[in-house]
């Protein structure tokens, strides 16, 4: 790299938002005429989306990423295939960064197939097993204090591989180890299959559809429920609606983070909407609970009869019990009252 490309680098890194820039490389970019132009890849980290870029020595420039999941290894691995690119095409910087991707969705598989056509098998395969930069790991554990912070599940899925090697950072970060996923997935499987039929009754119920993130919102509460063993003092139904209630406000949690125009305009009106979604949330479950029961009322025992009501206060203390709000609702509680 010459004076000139190092000054512009050094240029491009004076903004917080660019994490990282690689080697240029010469393409024939749509928009900017037909001729070569020198382009800059980068992987850059706004407030509310994260992904490549590509700048062009000309001054210009063009970026795809997503609000969530925050991958910086996708998006540097998606700068190493820019650079085998000759033609960047309205579309080409998001099939480079799901060509990045560890694991990749069925429905983008399409995008991977058009890149390996363009680079080959061979250079498709080298990058995807190229050691992940130190620049990317550092940025990671740097950037995790953010309010929507980089994604470190990806580093499992490197450590699985090879590509990144464990350090004693992580464990502050959280970063599972692969057999530790492993065991984890297994469980989950092994839960969700036991409680399919409750889950399957209470979707219907609330009208979403079995396979959707909420429904996974419900899975993974109702996954840490049973790590908790509430299911060793309490009915399966009545786990199943209280891993419904948090499902829901691990929802609402997620809108409010990523669509920050769907958050009130103060924090007293955030933790009133909160509040708002808890006790519908609890009405819906304790209402499956007893529309499940009904037609099998009569052969219960008296000690698991349950009337509307005292199946909502049942789930208003489980939810205390077992799911304090977490960290963020908490702080957001505080703030309300030291400004009244």
């Amino acid at each position: 790299m010459n004076a000139k490309e190092e000054f512009f680098k050094k240029q491009l890194l004076k903004g917080k938002e660019i994490v990282f820039v690689n080697e240029p490389f010469m393409a024939v970019v749509e928009k900017e005429g037909e001729q070569p132009i020198k382009c800059y890849p980068v992987v850059y980290d706004v407030p509310f989306n994260c992904g490549v870029g590509v700048f062009y020595e000309i001054g210009d420039g063009s970026r795809w990423g997503m609000m969530s999941p925050r991958d910086l290894i996708t998006a540097w691995r998606a700068t190493e295939i820019l650079q085998h690119i000759t033609h960047i095409k309205n579309g080409t910087l998001c099939s480079a960064y799901y060509a990045g991707q560890r694991n990749v969705h069925i429905s983008n598989q399409h995008r991977v197939d058009e890149i390996i056509s363009i680079i080959g098998k061979e250079k498709y395969y080298q990058i995807m097993a190229m050691p992940v930069p130190e620049e990317i790991i550092q940025a990671i554990i740097d950037r995790q204090k953010a309010d929507i912070p980089p994604n470190v599940d990806s580093i499992t899925d490197e450590l699985r591989v090879g590509t990144v090697q464990w350090r004693p950072e992580f464990v502050d970060l959280e970063v599972e180890r692969p057999e530790e996923v492993d065991r984890r997935n297994e469980m989950f499987k092994n839960t969700i299959a036991r409680y399919e039929k409750l889950l399957s009754s209470y979707a219907k119920y609330v009208s979403l559809p079995r396979k959707c993130n909420g429904m996974y919102n419900v899975e993974s509460a109702l996954v840490t429920l049973i790590e908790k063993k509430m299911d060793q003092s309490y009915l399966d139904d009545v786990v199943v609606a209280l891993a419904g209630v948090v499902g829901h406000l691990f929802c609402y949690e997620e809108r409010s983070i990523l669509m920050p125009f769907c958050q009130s305009s103060s924090q007293k009106e955030y933790n009133d909407r909160f509040e708002s979604e808890k006790i519908s949330a609890i009405c819906k479950s304790a209402a499956w609970i007893i529309k499940l029961r009904s037609p099998w009322i009569f052969f219960r025992q008296k000690k698991d009869s349950l009337t509307e009501e005292t199946a909502r206060n049942l789930l208003e203390e489980l939810f205390v019990e077992f799911f304090p709000p977490p960290k963020s609702f908490i702080a957001k509680g505080e703030e309300t009252k030291s400004s009244v």
